[in-house]
């Protein structure tokens, strides 16, 4: 990825092409549903509230959610239960970004393949000027860019296998090359996987999923969550993030939730980060955060 004035600045800028984990979007989800999902959440919660000599003597779900109600309940002993919601913060854009990626990723696959077998593993990297939308949404682009990935892998199948270098080809398509000046090509050593979408041994970074999430994108989601929530009949709130999505950076937003919620309805609201797919999860590094 070429860093520039458009992206500098993003949180998170820098994908590892591969390692021995399945990538986030083919490993197992630890929640096969909301349900589960708000439960464990609150059980942390419960389990901060033991620490701190609360004597819990349960958690609950429960089934009537609607109007605002709670998602779960905490009961304790000799004293009135807490009524929790639960909710999951999540950087809609960013994602929807990589979804976009995704699906075009695949159709460059199915039309790369229809020109040249790939006989090893590779990731291909697109390295744009741009870091904002999807550059390549024409036909005649989406085109351009297959022929010049089947150029450039075909001019190193017999360099890059096995290799620990990475090989760049410039781009020939004046047209192209206004957009994406280079094409980077790496090989994936033997039982790793790549961390890009793809099948059939090409695995293709198209870059414009890549710029992270910025500050704008935090603020949004922020104020969508106490839009949701604020005003709700539970006096707690738990929000959750899964790590891995937010970069590992949970900072920016636990202080903007603490300005948004400063002066919400609820009496109490938590931040908790954590994996949530699996065999990462397994780790079980939970991130915590008092928000109010």
């Amino acid at each position: 990825m070429i860093i520039t004035k458009e992206n500098l600045g993003g949180l998170g800028s820098f994908k590892l092409g591969y390692s021995r984990g399945l990538p986030s979007y083919q490993a197992p989800k630890v929640f096969t549903n909301k349900k589960t999902e708000e439960y464990f959440v609150t059980s942390l919660f419960a389990q901060m509230l033991l620490y701190n000599n609360y004597p819990i003597i349960g958690v609950d779900v429960c089934e009537d959610d609607s109007n605002m109600g709670a998602d779960t309940i905490i009961k304790i002993l000799d004293k009135p239960t807490k009524e929790i919601q639960v909710t999951r913060f999540t950087l809609t854009e960013y994602l929807k970004r990589r979804k976009v990626a995704e699906k075009q990723v695949h159709k460059l696959i199915e039309n790369i393949l229809a020109l040249t077998k790939v006989e090893f593993p590779i990731n291909v990297t697109i390295n744009t000027y741009k870091a904002e939308g999807n550059p390549f949404n024409t036909k005649q682009l989406k085109n351009l860019l297959v022929q010049e990935i089947v150029a450039a892998i075909k001019a190193n199948t017999v360099a890059v296998p096995g290799s620990n270098n990475f090989f760049n080809h410039a781009v020939n398509s004046e047209k192209l090359k206004a957009i994406a000046p280079l094409i980077t090509l790496q090989s994936i050593p033997e039982d790793f996987y790549s961390n890009f979408y793809g099948r059939d041994n090409i695995y293709i970074d198209l870059d414009f999923d890549n710029i992270g999430f910025t500050q704008k994108d935090i603020e949004d989601e922020c104020l969508n969550i106490y839009k949701k929530k604020n005003g709700g009949k539970a006096k707690t709130l738990l929000i959750w993030a899964d790590t891995f999505e937010i970069l590992y950076k949970p900072e920016a937003i636990i202080e903007d939730l603490k300005i948004k919620f400063k002066d919400s309805t609820f009496e109490e609201v938590m931040f908790f980060n954590f994996y949530s797919t699996m065999p990462l999860f397994l780790e079980f590094k939970i991130g915590t955060a008092q928000i109010k």
